[in-house]
């Protein structure tokens, strides 16, 4: 039996009636509200240092096709990121994949900075593909020799990025997007934003950081310098305008943008399984299929009756998290007149703390696992005492 924080939750099998889902922002109603930094116009010395020392780990990646002529130079193609110093990279695996084939560019070279700024042809290496996570667009590199297929020296070692914890990255913290985008050249291009968002679930980070094509797989880092996540796509807000009135849009007007990045857990994570891989590490492989997402349902009832409870607001957060807010709230739902509740959003099987507010009765919290397995959970909340 799972022990709540307050009233009582066990499991229990029982017909369930979706029902449809009250609005976020009602729910959140019952939680504390979520802290926040301004965003600060200054920088300090520190910070400029630390992420400077970020660009040397942060490099170009260009490619080359079988047939291209002798003299065809490697065609810029993205950024990409050192993550350790024996010549693991990182970058977006739509980066390094030929469209046509749908498989890794036939030569996939690493471009690194020696001025800071410019890259150059002395500091160019060969990449092989070693692990690909498609759903996440994410591929592990690994350095395998010098342009002109000179093998490294033992003891050579890589500038790399230590990783930060992405999981603790807060709303309105400072970012800074690092990387060579189409329209910067083939010199480092680095500009500012902060956290906008987080979106737990489908794993982003969003931010207003400017993103531009040819930044995907570099580096996205925080005032210590510590890789944050991984630049990946960009959606943008363009809306139609019917300018002569015939009721057919004749143009469009974008008004914003939203970057989104893969967090930095997911880098490590791959890492741990390529360490994990005992096989031969020049190999490509792909991370197994992820875990099937659960539809989270249950009864809310009274713990001293047995009676349903109607109009009770239910939300599930990260296991052990003590407040709701806006950002942590995973899925949420609310019961029917048979005290019957069916949570909006599936998440991946995992523990979870599970949250309820009802009037007339003490705000519940509870830890569960949740599993394709699980039964309907069954929530009872105790009654308030009249005053």
């Amino acid at each position: 039996m799972i022990r709540p924080r307050s009233s009582r939750l066990r499991f229990a099998v029982a017909a369930v009636l979706v029902v449809p889902a009250v609005a976020a922002s009602t729910f959140l109603a019952f939680a504390s509200d979520a802290q926040s930094s301004s965003k600060e116009n200054g920088i300090s010395s520190e910070a400029r240092a630390l992420v400077r020392q970020a660009i040397s780990s942060t490099g170009l990646i260009s490619i080359r096709l079988a047939n291209d002529s002798a003299g065809q130079q490697p065609r810029p193609r993205g950024s990409a990121v050192i993550v350790r110093s024996d010549g693991i990279v990182v970058t977006n695996n739509h980066v390094i994949t030929n469209t046509r084939t749908g498989r890794p560019y036939d030569e996939i070279y690493l471009s690194l900075s020696t001025d800071g700024e410019t890259v150059s042809q002395t500091s160019r290496y060969r990449v092989k593909t070693v692990l690909i996570n498609k759903d996440y667009d994410l591929a592990l590199l690994r350095v395998d020799v010098d342009a002109n297929g000179k093998s490294l020296s033992p003891s050579f070692t890589f500038p790399t990025i230590e990783l930060g914890d992405s999981r603790k990255i807060k709303l309105l913290e400072d970012l800074f997007i690092i990387g060579f985008p189409e329209k910067g050249g083939a010199t480092i291009t680095i500009n500012r934003g902060v956290v906008e968002g987080k979106d737990i679930l489908a794993s982003w980070i969003k931010t207003d950081a400017r993103l531009i094509h040819g930044n995907s797989g570099g580096a996205a880092v925080n005032s210590q310098g510590r890789l944050i996540g991984i630049p990946t796509k960009v959606v943008a807000d363009e809306q139609p305008i019917d300018r002569d009135g015939d009721g057919f849009p004749d143009d469009s007007k974008r008004y914003g943008a939203v970057g989104f990045l893969r967090p930095a857990h997911l880098v490590a994570e791959m890492i741990a399984q390529l360490d994990d891989d005992k096989r031969p590490p020049t190999g490509m492989r792909s991370m197994p299929e992820p875990s099937p997402v659960v539809t989270v349902r249950g009864v809310v009832k009274a713990a001293s009756s047995g009676k349903p409870i109607a109009g009770a607001l239910v939300g599930l957060v990260a296991l052990g998290e003590t407040a709701v807010t806006e950002s942590n709230l995973l899925t949420w739902g609310s019961t029917n007149g048979d005290g019957a509740f069916k949570l909006n959003k599936p998440v991946p099987p995992g523990k979870y703390t599970i949250k309820a507010k009802a009037i007339g009765n003490e705000p519940f919290s509870g830890d569960v696992e949740i599993g394709p397995s699980t039964p309907t959970l069954l929530i009872e909340m105790i009654s308030t005492p009249p005053r």
